[in-house]
């Protein structure tokens, strides 16, 4: 069993700073604006890139995708294939003010500030503009038996909206960072590579206009890491005996999620995917609460158990 530690805390924009130290020997390891939206086209999208991570001063580039919409089976087109392809890294200059940190690039503009981002892309025909609902939550797994290098990871969700080539967009968006001891890379941290099995998030609201949000990491195998965030009404609580119930359809995807968190239950589905099998995308069906939905999204990372050994031939 693994030996980990998760707390809520409220953001200050020392966070956000690169030269931020969360622990003594530990920097940042990489950060990564994401977020699911639907366009008033009816069309759905996914955005995402990572900062830091991989090669120090470039952004690169996971995805920009045109969702394909109910549709399990076949990946989703990019966005912009040829100016953002998968794993292009685009330089960037960072900078500070006095409320907020700039990544600057010839696609890329992130400001990050206390309470929120804004996030324009693919030279502004991207444009994300996001409020952060409850609190960050954090974990922490030290060093120990099967984990050589330790990690500290804090998550954030918002609510968003904006426009993607023109549609007006909302959805939900992640910002997360992770630290370790310095010059460590982010695939070299433990998170992807032994405990990660299924990442959950999610954003429902109600038609009463109460927010709710949350994420849970399964573990994998009998790692015992089941760290969870659930925020109600803008109110966060952490949890570390979380519990993800997947169902699998036919080809062996994430169809349908049971998250459990105390006393709380949340029912995903899923409709989409981006690549598969890793990543698919869907709604949220009910909560716990027992009130009605007006809008929500999901998104979900699930990983497989070599993943190891397919970051190594990733990485050479």
């Amino acid at each position: 069993m693994i030996k980990y530690e998760i707390w809520t805390e409220q953001p200050t924009l020392e966070f956000y700073r690169r030269k931020y130290c969360p622990r003594e020997d530990y920097t940042l390891a990489g950060m990564w604006p994401g977020g699911i939206f639907t366009g008033a086209s009816g069309k759905r999208y996914l955005g995402m890139r990572g900062f830091d991570e991989l090669v120090q001063n470039n952004a690169h580039t996971y995805s920009f995708m045109d969702l394909n919409v109910d549709n399990l089976n076949d990946n989703s087109p990019h966005l912009y294939p040829d100016e953002l392809p998968f794993d292009q890294f685009e330089p960037f200059e960072y900078s500070e003010t006095a409320d907020s940190v700039l990544y600057v690039g010839e696609n890329v503009r992130l400001e990050v500030r206390v309470g929120g981002f804004d996030w324009y892309d693919a030279k502004g025909r991207y444009e994300i503009h996001v409020k952060q609902v409850g609190q960050a939550c954090t974990f922490w797994v030290p060093e120990q038996e099967g984990i050589p290098v330790p990690i500290q990871h804090r998550s954030e969700i918002g609510k968003a909206t904006g426009q993607i080539n023109g549609d007006p967009v909302e959805g939900f968006t992640f910002l997360d960072s992770s630290y370790s001891h310095p010059d460590t890379m982010y695939f070299h941290l433990p998170l992807i590579r032994k405990l990660e099995k299924q990442w959950s998030m999610w954003l429902v609201e109600y038609t009463d206009g109460e927010i709710d949000a949350g994420f849970v990491w399964k573990g994998r195998g009998d790692t015992g890491f089941n760290p969870a965030h659930l925020i109600e009404n803008g109110v966060s609580t952490a949890f570390s005996d979380s519990r993800t119930v997947p169902t699998y359809n036919e080809r062996g995807t994430v169809w349908k999620t049971r998250v459990e968190l105390g006393d709380r239950v949340v029912e995903l589905e899923q409709d989409t995917v981006s690549d598969w099998p890793p990543h698919t995308f869907g709604k949220v069906v009910s909560t716990s609460r027992g009130k009605e939905i007006a809008k929500g999204w999901n998104y979900i990372e699930w990983m497989p158990d070599n993943t190891e050994t397919l970051l190594e031939g990733y990485l050479t």
